[in-house]
């Protein structure tokens, strides 16, 4: 069954390092309960994009030095790090390979069992974030490419296995940074800024949040209703923009 790890970032570098560890935490809990490597599925911005941005026509990209001077290679990876970003570390915690960007030719095959990145550099909760960037994924197109996946992981393995793959996963997903950085103040008087004082917007990507938060649950429940007993996500987000799945079974 799907364990959600979901993560919202504030111009706050504070609220960063919280939400950071909370999800490190998730991960570490879950890690030794794990009999075998789950699949991995990432979506977000640039804290937990792994390369998609190489293969877009954008300014947003981390392909030159001095990005990647401590990854393993030490040469630029798309990663927006000196070396292993987020997903790269929980990937570890998991036992898995480190999973690959969408958009990579090298994710085909037997790869695809690993699970899939989807985030790219450069996006908000607000589909007016980041622009500037010329072209980015934004994050319902990223849950798009997600569906994408579906099919080929089911043309591969087949219907039952891909279904408890997707069920079995764990998911994270981080927005929220890039609407304040690349958005509100981004200008010294943004159209964002002159429409609300900092603890409007705040509330404003809540609710926005939520309702990225259910397309995404309602995706993964059209995807695992294909089976005949299968689960449901029941998602609480708090004042952070923290969703908490709490499961519970469905029947078809």
């Amino acid at each position: 069954m799907p364990a959600l790890v979901f993560m919202s970032t504030s111009s706050s570098m504070r609220v960063l390092i919280l939400i950071v560890a909370l999800a490190m935490g998730a991960v570490l809990e879950l890690a030794p309960q794990a009999e075998a490597a789950r699949a991995f599925f990432v979506f977000g911005d640039s804290l937990v994009d792994s390369g998609n941005n190489n293969y877009l026509a954008t300014t947003a990209r981390a392909d030159s030095p001095p990005y990647g001077i401590d990854f393993p290679t030490h040469r630029p990876t798309g990663r927006f790090s000196n070396g292993l970003n987020l997903p790269d570390i929980i990937s570890e915690e998991i036992g898995s390979e480190r999973v690959l960007p969408y958009l990579s030719p090298e994710l085909t095959g037997q790869k695809l069992l690993i699970g899939a990145n989807f985030a790219s550099a450069g996006i908000g909760i607000l589909n007016d974030t980041g622009i500037q960037f010329i072209t980015v994924i934004r994050i319902f197109r990223q849950f798009e490419l997600f569906q994408q996946y579906q099919q080929q992981l089911t043309a591969l393995v087949g219907e039952p296995q891909a279904t408890r793959l997707v069920n079995g996963a764990l998911y994270l997903m981080t927005l929220g940074g890039n609407d304040f950085v690349n958005n509100y103040f981004l200008a010294p008087i943004s159209q964002r800024s002159r429409q609300y004082s900092v603890p409007e917007f705040s509330r404003y990507l809540i609710t926005e949040f939520r309702k990225i938060l259910m397309v995404k649950n309602l995706e993964l429940m059209n995807f695992t209703s294909i089976s005949h007993h299968t689960c449901r996500q029941n998602l609480t987000v708090d004042a952070l923009g923290h969703a908490y799945g709490q499961e519970s079974p469905i029947r078809t």
